[in-house]
């Protein structure tokens, strides 16, 4: 198992250091390591930690916090990303680079049609019901094991049951399409939501997606236990006066009338640096080539119209459930200021600023934690 850059394994015990040396730790230390490593990226509780490194013994919580920060400080994790304190609720070591992680349940690829729409859906995960909705480009058979969506699949899914399909217009789904509008895509949802067999659910919407599930809360709100939506905004610049948004949508309709499709990537790095800046070379490769799998530039063209036209203000007030709103403070593509208005809109929102400046959560990052961690806990809160 990979610890940051450290390798453990949990049945000698041993840690090592990147060059393969082992490293000393108290008894005591191994032992809350063996039992945060067990819980696969879960949360242990203090008091579970408590109970099982000291169980025939009453000691207080500074035996547990200093073998906390002897771990921290053996694997070099000042910054606190691979081992977190989740407040209130324990710690959680993140197991990303796990070595043969456990196996994510997954469902065979399904179809289902939403008016003259054919939709392909998929789920993965297992637990509290969780509907994806439709946003920048979707590509189920590849989202689950990407570099960029697999992490988030995978810790979500060990919770979660999370039902995703690619949207109108991208990858097995029907790619002529004549409907691009809200309305359009919360029948969609409610398609896909029915062939699940969903009653209750949480939403997912990333980006415009976000608007996407506020539009589809507000139409049916005994439906929805919450919403979590990351980069949301409720307009498009077309209804601001945005220049500077104005700007951005013209250079996107001519990179993506330009190359969408050609081998060269240029065309289309101009959309992965604006959504993941801060992305790997190998993640950035990926997300070229999804880009270009996933959908047509006509399609692209008719989403990004979509965006630029977008406008559900007067839904806002008629959403009654909880909403997690997830916004990078230098996000390049939406501006912060975007969730802000947003959040100040909505009847019961919680806003979460993430450090830096990805649209899209990179795994790895400070952002990504934040993002991943303020999800476990309005799950928690409101499951």
């Amino acid at each position: 198992m990979r610890i940051g850059q450290h390798l453990f394994d949990p049945g000698s015990g041993v840690l090592r250091t990147p060059d393969g040396d082992p490293v000393n730790l108290r008894p005591q230390t191994f032992a809350v390591l063996r039992h945060l490593a067990d819980a696969q990226g879960g949360v242990v509780s203090k008091e579970d930690l408590l109970a099982r490194v000291w169980p025939d013994v009453i000691v207080g919580e500074d035996s547990l916090y200093r073998c906390i920060s002897e771990l921290r400080g053996a694997i070099g994790d000042d910054r606190r990303l691979v081992l977190r304190t989740v407040p209130r609720r324990g710690y959680r070591l993140s197991v990303a680079g796990t070595v043969g992680p456990r196996v994510l349940p997954r469902e065979p690829i399904r179809f289902t049609r939403s008016g003259d729409v054919q939709l392909a859906w998929t789920a993965v995960g297992g637990g509290t019901p969780v509907l994806k909705a439709p946003s920048w480009i979707s590509n189920i058979e590849s989202e689950a094991d990407s570099l960029l969506f697999g992490p988030f699949y995978r810790r979500l899914g060990a919770r979660a049951r999370i039902v995703h399909f690619d949207q109108r217009g991208s990858s097995r789904s029907t790619r002529k399409i004549r409907d691009w509008s809200v309305d359009a895509m919360v029948s969609d949802m409610v398609a896909v939501a029915d062939a699940a067999d969903l009653e209750r659910f949480f939403l997912f919407g990333p980006s415009q997606g976000g608007a996407f599930a506020i539009a589809f809360a507000a139409r049916y709100p005994e439906r929805v236990m919450g919403i979590v939506a990351r980069g949301t905004f409720a307009t498009g610049w077309k209804h601001l006066g945005d220049k500077a948004q104005q700007r951005r949508y013209e250079m996107s309709r001519t990179m993506i009338s330009g190359g969408w499709g050609a081998e060269n990537p240029e065309y289309r790095r101009f959309f992965t640096s604006l959504l993941v800046p801060d992305a790997t070379p190998d993640i950035a490769r990926e997300m070229d080539a999804t880009q270009a799998r996933a959908v047509t530039a006509e399609a692209q063209l008719a989403n990004v119209e979509l965006q630029s036209r977008l406008d559900i203000r007067d839904l806002l007030t008629r959403v009654t459930c909880p909403v997690l709103l997830l916004h990078s403070a230098g996000d390049l593509a939406i501006p912060v200021e975007r969730a802000i208005e947003l959040a100040a809109a909505l009847p019961d929102c919680d806003l979460r600023i993430l450090d830096g400046d990805n649209h899209i959560p990179v795994p790895g990052t400070a952002g990504y934690e934040q993002f991943m961690d303020a999800i476990d806990e309005f799950l928690d809160l409101h499951s």
